[in-house]
């Protein structure tokens, strides 16, 4: 029932941000690899701001990278891939608005990927159980006022600025380098769930079947993996 309200509450933001579509507040028309640099540097961003509030509250610096190389959160950069698409149109009815609608697709979009990942990977990979006015502890008010700053922060002044910086560099030296990190990207999102999915084998007492499950074992053991995903727990039955 959680997950159908979610969607029905991204499907409302989205139904208002079409209605709002129309000069000045449309979605910008970039090339694919300025798609590509808003995910890197959101990603890279929001990896950094979750590793700050972590440490502000325990003192710890934890990676809370989505990937077992680079500080890149993945759920940070889809999320603001979804903001630019859905939030710059919201801008008509002005910055409330924005947030709101920064909020509700942070928090829905937050409650989904946990959902995915555990059904995935059969892992929890954050937990906010112990806030108030969470949602199966997946998503929480207080993150979600979060999402809705980052959204202000991102739709009035982070992109804005980004694209500035951007245009100082020629399409095809931008496409270039885009590739190359592409593809890097690439290599380290299939390595990262091939070792999540090895490390899923091997809790249910899986021996390895190959010499590339052999390699997951050595170099991405149960210990290694706890190591860069230190907030990562086994579901409650």
């Amino acid at each position: 029932m959680t997950t159908f309200m979610i969607l029905i509450a991204l499907a409302a933001v989205f139904f208002f941000s079409a209605a709002a579509f129309a000069p000045p507040f449309q979605i910008p028309q970039l090339g694919w690899y300025k798609w590509f640099f808003l995910f890197l540097s959101s990603s890279f961003i929001g990896c950094l701001f979750e590793m700050w509030i972590v440490w502000l509250d325990t003192g710890i610096l934890m990676s809370r990278s989505s990937l077992l190389y680079g500080a890149v959160s993945v759920v940070w950069g889809l999320g603001a891939l979804l903001m630019t698409v859905a939030l710059f149109p919201l801008r008509r009815y002005g910055v409330w608005a924005v947030f709101t609608g920064g909020a509700i697709l942070g928090g829905g979009f937050e409650y989904l990927a946990s959902l995915f990942l555990e059904l995935a990977y059969h892992r929890l990979f954050w937990d906010y159980s112990n806030l108030p006015l969470n949602l199966d502890g997946r998503t929480n008010l207080l993150y979600a006022v979060f999402w809705g700053l980052a959204g202000v922060v991102w739709i009035y002044w982070l992109t804005p600025n980004l694209l500035q910086l951007m245009a100082k560099i020629s399409p095809k030296k931008g496409q270039a380098v885009a590739s190359g990190l592409a593809v890097l990207f690439a290599l380290d999102v299939a390595l990262s769930a091939a070792a999540f999915l090895r490390m899923d084998e091997r809790s249910q007492g899986e021996m390895p079947s190959n010499h590339l499950e052999v390699m997951l074992d050595v170099w991405y053991d149960d210990a290694a993996m706890q190591q860069r995903y230190q907030n990562m727990t086994l579901p409650l039955d």
